[in-house]
């Protein structure tokens, strides 16, 4: 058994980076530091007792991304002691679990160093820190997004912080529909909101493109709108250039002409 010591803040935890496949004629011939599984990348969001649906999120598509999305379900029966597959589900426990509590900031994740199931610091923090009616967390999102316009940044730099706190509010204000047809009406209507938004926000050079797309039957769709608009900055910021260039050579041209 190979033990690898990951550091946990200050405190030191135990990843068991025991070769899950092992029994295969090649397994022994994998170190266990090649093994895409136990590649430490970290996870988006670290868990600080007021972003519990961004790390859970974040952690999901992590774990899920390797295959262990299992070990966060209670579901997942553990093999007897003597079971020869309990070496296996240990090892990968273990390495699930260390992945939590290092997605946790130090004092979050002192409560969950002792428990001994993946599954159990899973639950045990959607308990602890899930808010059910996010009220207060949607609240301030749709505050920010209330006042955010575009002002000095670029076209995409404002769509990129538009799009930032559009994609918290899908994680907090998920709606599950049981007729597919409305699920489909509800997202279209939620994405014409957004393009409103978009525009409503754009400085004032850019009125010109702004009223050619609200005058577009069927409206594009966000991405596409977001498209427009930033060809057409691109266009004005170049003619811009073209005309300032025009300028100077004129000025330049003048000031010859005034020397000879």
């Amino acid at each position: 058994m190979h033990n690898t010591s990951i550091k946990f803040g200050n405190i030191p935890t135990a990843l068991i980076s025991e070769d899950v496949n092992s029994g295969s004629a090649n397994s022994s011939e994998i170190p266990p530091t090649l093994n895409p599984d136990y590649i430490s990348l970290p996870i988006a969001y670290k868990l600080n007792g007021h972003n519990y649906n961004l790390w859970s999120h974040s952690v999901s598509i992590f774990i899920g991304g390797k295959g262990k999305e299992d070990y966060l379900s209670i579901i997942l029966v553990q093999p007897d002691d003597k079971s020869p597959e309990h070496k296996k589900w240990k090892a990968k426990n273990n390495m699930v679990m260390s992945w939590l509590l290092n997605s946790m900031t130090p004092e979050i994740g002192e409560q969950f160093m002792f428990y001994k199931i993946a599954s159990e610091i899973w639950e045990a923090a959607r308990d602890t820190f899930s808010n059910q009616d996010n009220t207060s967390a949607l609240f301030e999102i749709k505050g920010i997004l209330h006042d955010l316009r575009q002002g000095e940044s670029g076209v995409t730099s404002y769509f990129t912080a538009l799009n930032r706190y559009w994609q918290q509010l899908d994680v907090l204000d998920a709606v599950t529909w049981s007729c597919p047809e409305d699920g489909k009406q509800y997202k279209w209507l939620v994405e014409t909101e957004r393009i409103y938004k978009f525009l409503l926000g754009l400085n004032q050079e850019l009125d010109e493109v702004r009223g050619r797309i609200l005058g577009t039957k069927p409206m594009p769709n966000l991405r596409e709108v977001f498209s427009e608009v930033r060809r057409e900055e691109i266009r004005r910021r170049v003619m811009l250039r073209n005309i300032g260039n025009i300028a100077n050579e004129g000025s330049a041209l003048a000031t010859r002409a005034h020397l000879v």
